[in-house]
């Protein structure tokens, strides 16, 4: 027995309690490649890309917008009533778009656009989606208790209501593939038919298929993990939008603590990760990421972190790009392949940047 687990058990713990966050070594040992590569365009809070033969698509807020590659510009695709909290695309260029507390929305390639009827108990938290076919989505549910945007509540809850839905197109039926999941926020295709659902508050990549338990398939993360997208030689891409901290963690063993903080402190000031840093002077310190000489240090305990990780065809992690507590593009929160370049959006920052894979992956 190790002498966390010794203290663990003293203290009345299991070890499921003890503060141990993975070291970003190896494979995840951190680099700058996120600040160096090509920032393409700005939009705040960019988020959600979606490949489709139309071009690349992206939400900043409650707009969705279709990027020019060439130009480097962003058109207005639709503006909606919410923010957008998801997109997919089809191999024929038919676009969902989930809005948070309206539900889906789908844009024909045609240019057609419709309201889909999804449950009610489902519109406020999709957190990804993936085409099953042409008439059916698989849709990343978050979280059955908390909107998207009180995402933070979700994890000082130690939420578990995600669920992993599958939902027909043309009959609006819906089918629950996988419950009690802890906040599902990227799903992709694997080549056995089952579905990997990247789980944030489990810190883990799971393998989903309709009636059989969740199996791991990538665990131990360093960072909360976000969207999955395909490579184009049957690999994947992992977004990871915030950093793993031996605070946070303390914070959730202590449920007294995390109670008072959740009812008394707005959560922009609480412990915990976040998608970028935003300056509040309210914001709570941890003593390695106070400013000295009025610089952060890279190796900082920072609330939020840039980082994208590449996968091979078994998700076991062979790269990654980073961007670290003193850079700037932080809370990459979607990534996706395209034309042999990979787009990642940088939520924290408000930039898509765009990586040359003909480079090659290094880490």
């Amino acid at each position: 027995m190790s002498i966390f687990s010794r203290i663990s058990a003293f203290l009345g713990r299991g070890d499921e309690d003890v503060l141990r966050v993975p070291p970003m070594d190896g494979v995840y040992k951190p680099n700058n490649l996120l600040d160096t590569t090509e920032h393409l365009l700005d939009l705040p809070a960019i988020d959600n890309l979606a490949a489709s033969p139309a071009g690349l698509y992206c939400s900043s807020g409650n707009s969705l917008f279709r990027i020019d590659l060439q130009t480097k510009s962003a058109t207005l695709v639709r503006q909606f009533d919410g923010p957008v909290t998801m997109t997919a695309a089809s191999p024929t260029g038919d676009v969902a778009v989930a809005v948070e507390a309206t539900g889906l929305k789908l844009i024909r390639a045609t240019g057609e656009q419709r309201q889909l009827d999804l449950p009610r108990e489902y519109t406020s938290c999709v957190n990804a989606g993936l085409f099953d076919g042409e008439d059916a989505l698989l849709l990343a549910i978050g979280s059955r208790q908390h909107p998207i945007s009180d995402w933070k509540r979700d994890l000082m809850s130690h939420g578990t209501t995600g669920e992993l839905i599958r939902y027909a197109i043309s009959s609006g039926k819906t089918d629950v593939v996988q419950s009690g999941l802890a906040f599902p926020y990227g799903l992709a295709h694997t080549p056995d038919g089952a579905v990997a659902v990247a789980e944030s508050w489990r810190h883990r990549i799971v393998a989903v298929a309709p009636g059989a338990a969740p199996r791991s398939l990538l665990g131990e993360l360093p960072a909360y993990p976000a969207r999955l997208a395909p490579s184009s030689d049957g690999s994947y891409w992992l977004a990871l939008f915030a950093p793993r901290r031996q605070l946070t963690e303390l914070v959730l063993t202590e449920a007294d603590y995390r109670m008072e903080m959740m009812a008394t402190i707005p959560p922009d000031a609480w412990i915990g990760p976040d998608f970028a840093e935003s300056g509040n002077e309210e914001q709570p310190l941890q003593a390695g990421s106070v400013r000295q000489m009025g610089i952060i240090k890279p190796w900082a305990p920072s609330r939020s972190y840039g980082m994208v990780v590449r996968l091979d065809a078994d998700l076991s992690p062979v790269a990654s790009y980073h961007s670290r507590a003193d850079g700037k593009m932080h809370g990459i929160a979607s990534v996706v392949e395209m034309d042999g370049f990979l787009y990642a959006a940088s939520r924290g920052a408000g930039t898509l940047l765009r990586l040359d894979l003909s480079r090659g992956t290094r880490s």
